[in-house]
C-alpha cells in the first residue's frame, strides 16, 4: 500500500494527517499513530536478513526497492514481548533524517485527519511503560491513539542520527550577546540540547515546547531570529510561520525550520509561507552557521 503524497495538506493550517495502527501484546491491541508525511509506504512482512550485532529489536535488513532498510520490532522496543511470528505482520516503511526504516506491526487501521491541537500531553496516557516513546495521545472514537516518537527511536537503534553537541566559534560570541533567539521543539532532549549550544555560542535564547507558546512569548518580547520545528503538538512550524509572516518580513524576522522531515516537498511548502531556509536534522552545526549568517551577516565559504 503506497501512501499518495499528493493529498497532503495545505501548510499552515495545523491540520496533517496519521496513520494509525495496532500492536498486539497478550491479545490486547494498543493503537498508535505517525504523521503520515513520515510514511513512504505500508508492505507485506519482507524477505529479512539477520544483521549481526544490532539493536535487539532490529530483526535484520530487508531490500525494498533496492534500498538495504532495517526492520524493527516495534513490539520488541515498546516492552510489549517479541513477536513470535512475523509472516502475519504488516511493515510501515518510513523516511526522515534523509534515512528509511520499516517498523513490524500487527496491522494498519486507517489514516485520519486531525489538527495539533487535537492530541493531549502524553501524562494522560495509561501505559506509563511506554511514557518516553510518546509525544502525546489522539482520542478518536473512544480509542485512546499514542503517537509515538519515531525520532528518539531511531536515535537510539541508530546513534548516527542523534542531535549532539557541536564545536562552536567561540571568537564570534561578543557579536551573538547582543541577539535573541526564539526555539520551539516538541522534544524535550532536542529542545534542551538546542537551547544549551544557542546559549554557550552566546545567544540569549529561550525555548518552548510547542509553537503556541513561541506565538504567545511574541507579544512580551520579539526576538532576532526564530528556529522551529515542523511536527509539534498544539501548533506546528509551518502554522507558526504562516502566523508571523503576516506581522513581520523576512528581513526583520528570519524564520529557519529544522526539521527531521527534510524532503523537497516540505522545503518548497515552508519556503512558500515565508521560511527563509529549511534544515534538516541533525544538522546542528549548519544550524548555528545560517543562524550566525542571518544574524551577524556573517559571508559563508
Amino acid at each position: 500500500m503506497a501512501l499518495n503524497h499528493g493529498i497532503l495538506l495545505e501548510a499552515g493550517t495545523n491540520e496533517f494527517e496519521i496513520v494509525e495502527f495496532i500492536v498486539e501484546s497478550g491479545g490486547k491491541p494498543y493503537h498508535f499513530c505517525i504523521n503520515v508525511a513520515k510514511v513512504r509506504e505500508v508492505i507485506k512482512f519482507p524477505e529479512v536478513v539477520h544483521v549481526p550485532d544490532a539493536h535487539n529489536s532490529v530483526i535484520g535488513t530487508a531490500n525494498i526497492r533496492q534500498n538495504l532498510v532495517p526492520i524493527i520490532d516495534l513490539s520488541s522496543w515498546l516492552g510489549l514481548g517479541t513477536k513470535k511470528k512475523y509472516e502475519d505482520c504488516k511493515v510501515i516503511v518510513t523516511f526522515f533524517n534523509h534515512m528509511s526504516n520499516g517498523f513490524l506491526v500487527d496491522e494498519v487501521v486507517r489514516i485520519h485527519r486531525i489538527t495539533w491541537a487535537d492530541i493531549r500531553d502524553y501524562s494522560a496516557i495509561t501505559d506509563f511503560k511506554m511514557v518516553e516513546s510518546v509525544l502525546g495521545v489522539i482520542n478518536i472514537q473512544d480509542r485512546m491513539i499514542q503517537l509515538l516518537d519515531f525520532e528518539s527511536i531511531v536515535a537510539e537503534i541508530n546513534p548516527n542520527t542523534k542531535l549532539t553537541n557541536v564545536t562552536l566559534d567561540m571568537s564570534l560570541y561578543e557579536a551573538r550577546r547582543s541577539k535573541t533567539v526564539f526555539v520551539a521543539e516538541d522534544s524535550p532532549v532536542i529542545r534542551r540540547l538546542l537551547a544549551q549550544n544557542f546559549t554557550k555560542a552566546g545567544y540569549k535564547t529561550k525555548a518552548f515546547e510547542n509553537g503556541m507558546l513561541l506565538l504567545k512569548a511574541m507579544g512580551d518580547e520579539k526576538p532576532d531570529l526564530v528556529i522551529t520545528d515542523l511536527e509539534m503538538p498544539v501548533t506546528s512550524g509551518d502554522y507558526v510561520t504562516r502566523k508571523l509572516r503576516e506581522v513581520y518580513d523576512k528581513d526583520s524576522l528570519p524564520i529557519v525550520v529544522f526539521s527531521s522531515m527534510a524532503s523537497e516537498e516540505n522545503e518548497r511548502k515552508l519556503l512558500g509561507l515565508g521560511a527563509n531556509q529549511f534544515i534538516g536534522k541533525p544538522e546542528l552545526s549548519l544550524l548555528v552557521t545560517i543562524v550566525d549568517d542571518h544574524l551577524l551577516k556573517k559571508g559563508r565559504g
